[in-house]
């Protein structure tokens, strides 16, 4: 069916940007451009709500909100006529500089651009989570779609009309909860415009450019395993590389036995030509060493590391192919649905894996690195710091890049760290750190193993456990002393074991502050994560509460009380600690039962954020008429038997009031645990 050619893009830039799927305007004013010279006319999307623009239309739209969009593309696109349309994921707007507010966007909207949805939190809409059957897929995927038009219609005063499926995929599941919704049109990502009619799969094609110098020809990969015992989990992981659909003749795939006991030449006795077994080692666990050995092995210009627990489906390298062809010195991260630092009950077995269809198996997120990946969109070149991401578990580099920077240090032994050693050397020599959702393996692991290598996952470590990993930690630091990025990763990590070794009496329960009513320093007083903290990681921090065995939970992080899960996450913390306090921004307690609910629950005391306890200096800094909601909340709590503290926040707004604000507390009775200067 003849329609417009629609072009999609995410970010723009001024001038030439080393940014991934960043378009200068120059290069936006070329596409729009060579469109024109082609005969086609610019067009709205809108235009599909009453049957579709024809073939001699082009329509330009952009995803994600980001703030570079009204800064660079719409100043250009309204000096060259060419109207466009925003595609909003609502949970992100206004989160970070990078993305913009919801002013901004009504700024937009002046400007004649058309506001869509873009989900809420923007997930693979593909994904089934471990705890889901299909209708809790289904439910989570129509709240993804209704909670975006509801927030828009809120914040902008009218509901969109127009969806577009994140990372454009539109399996069946989602393009139903898109039509429940209300959505009249929805866009998907495909190779071509080639489209059935469906207004609810309306193709879009990528109007950006390739990179100069990407090759038509296929990259060739020399996929690398270190192995070390674990036979039959190492004989599903290979058994799979051998039957990627990629072709035959551009991979190899190089199994470095490190000196395991037991047997492993009994895998390979049927594997074609391309899939290798090399031994070294001394029964000893030494994973960078039988890397660099498999890199020396290597007869490909791709190096893509799997751990030896890693399985991937049949089509793992086409996705790694097409971000190398694109991307110029890429360090390509992976996903890694079941790993995790601790373990927390949530893993991915042979049994549940073995025959079995992996894109169809279900994902139990990548809790080490998800919160800083959804708040970059996955886009891991806008931290200060993705080295901290690279788990060679599942990533992939040129050789040249891998060689330039000297491969995997020696000294590192026994489990963890010499990855992370590697990444700081790739970022320091200027790598472009690109992570994939598509690019997924599946960590496997064995519930019956009696001691992990990896320490933190063990029911009940010692610090004895930690003497290896404390000794590679060592080891980082002196690599790069002077670093101060180092510095404070090391203190992390030892934080880390020291809580997990010392059993803590509190365990924190970040909520991502996400709240409804916000001062202009939200972002400085709370770590913002978009759409706030999926139930299932709030959920693995009460396991995590159990597994260290704490005394208590302490909720914290913006409005919790908001979140959908509130009452049922602080009943399961109670299950597990002798109670549960929290910190609080008070208004969502004046709903009617809600701060009853919470004591029953579990919550004993709340700590509340105070900026004024004066209506006229209050609704200054949070808005009018928020003060109400403030002062019948805090009553609330009190009537409800839940202790009340205060966290004070003086900020220069607040500060004529500062005295009277002390004092109106100490007239409740109510403590001042903590002043925030601003």
């Amino acid at each position: 069916m003849s329609h417009a050619n629609n072009l999609y893009f995410h970010y723009a830039s001024a001038g030439a940007s080393p940014r991934r799927m960043t378009i200068s305007v120059e290069a936006l004013a070329r596409v729009v451009e060579a469109e024109r010279a082609a005969g086609r006319r610019p067009g709205r999307l809108t235009e599909y709500l009453d049957g579709a623009p024809d073939g001699a239309c082009f329509t330009v739209s952009f995803d994600d909100a980001h703030a570079s969009v009204l800064a660079h593309a719409a100043p250009l696109l309204a000096e060259l006529d060419v109207p466009a349309t925003l595609f909003v994921p609502t949970a992100f707007v206004g989160t970070s500089d990078e993305l913009l507010d919801w002013d901004a966007l009504g700024r937009l909207r002046e400007l004649g651009w058309t506001l869509g949805a873009h989900s809420h939190t923007h997930p693979r809409m593909g994904w089934r989570l471990y705890d889901e059957d299909e209708a809790a897929h289904r439910a989570r995927l129509l709240d993804e779609c209704v909670r975006a038009r509801e927030t828009m219609a809120r914040e902008l005063g009218e509901a969109p009309r127009l969806f577009a499926y994140p990372f454009g995929e539109a399996p069946d599941l989602a393009r139903e909860a898109v039509a429940a919704a209300g959505y009249d049109a929805a866009f998907t990502v495909a190779p071509s415009a080639a489209w059935d009619g469906d207004r609810l799969r309306i193709p879009r094609v990528e109007g950006q450019p390739p990179p100069p110098g990407v090759s038509e020809a296929r990259t060739s990969f020399s996929v690398v395993v270190p192995a070390f015992e674990r036979v039959k989990i190492l004989s599903e992981v290979v058994t799979r590389l051998a039957k990627q659909t990629y072709p035959r003749d551009r991979y190899e795939v190089i199994v470095v036995d490190d000196g395991s006991r037991e047997d492993v030449s009994p895998i390979f006795a049927e594997m074609p030509e391309n899939v290798r077994l090399v031994r070294q080692g001394d029964a000893a666990f030494r994973a960078g060493q039988a890397r660099q050995r498999g890199a020396r092995e290597a007869r490909h210009d791709v190096l893509a590391f799997l751990d030896a627990d890693v399985a991937v489906g049949k089509d793992f390298l086409w996705h790694l192919d097409w971000a190398h062809r694109h991307v110029e010195d890429a360090v390509l991260l992976g996903y890694l649905s079941g790993y995790n630092l601790h373990d927390l009950g949530h893993v991915h077995t042979l049994d549940e894996v073995r025959g079995q269809d992996l894109d169809r198996l279900r994902v139990i997120p990548d809790r080490s690195r998800e919160p800083a990946l959804r708040a970059t969109f996955d886009h891991p070149e806008w931290l200060d710091d993705p080295w901290t991401l690279t788990y060679t578990g599942n990533v992939s580099l040129s050789r040249s890049l891998f060689e330039r920077v000297g491969g995997f240090a020696d000294d590192f032994v026994g489990w963890g760290l010499e990855d992370l050693d590697l990444g700081y050397r790739l970022h320091r020599a200027g790598a472009r750190f690109v992570f994939s959702r598509f690019a997924i393996g599946f960590h496997l692991t064995d519930p019956h193993e009696a001691a992990p290598r990896n320490p933190f996952r063990r029911r009940a470590p010692t610090r004895d456990a930690f003497a290896g990993y404390l000794a590679n930690l060592a080891r980082l630091e002196a690599a790069h002393a002077g670093d101060p990025a180092i510095a404070a990763f090391a203190a992390r990590s030892r934080a880390d074991v020291e809580e997990t070794c010392s059993r803590p009496h509190t365990v924190g329960i970040e909520w991502g502050g996400a709240a409804t009513v916000r001062s202009p320093w939200h972002r400085r007083l709370h770590r913002v994560i978009p759409g706030g903290v999926p139930l299932h990681e709030l959920c693995d921090r009460v396991a995590y509460a159990e597994k260290v065995r704490a005394r208590s939970v302490y909720v914290l992080g913006g409005a919790p009380a908001e979140h959908g899960a509130f009452l049922e996450v602080v009943r399961r913390a109670r299950d597990v600690v002798e109670w549960v306090a929290m910190r609080t921004l008070v208004y969502p307690f004046a709903a009617p039962g809600l701060a009853r609910a919470a004591r029953a629950a579990g919550v004993v005391a709340a700590t509340c954020e105070v900026h004024a306890m004066r209506r006229d200096v209050h609704e200054a800094i949070l808005g009018p008429d928020t003060f109400d909601a403030f002062r019948r909340g805090l009553d609330a709590l009190a009537e409800a038997g839940i202790e009340r503290s205060a966290r004070v926040v003086r900020s220069p707004r607040a500060a004529a009031a500062h005295e009277d604000t002390l004092a109106a507390l100490a007239a409740e009775g109510i403590r001042v645990d903590e002043v925030v200067e601003l």
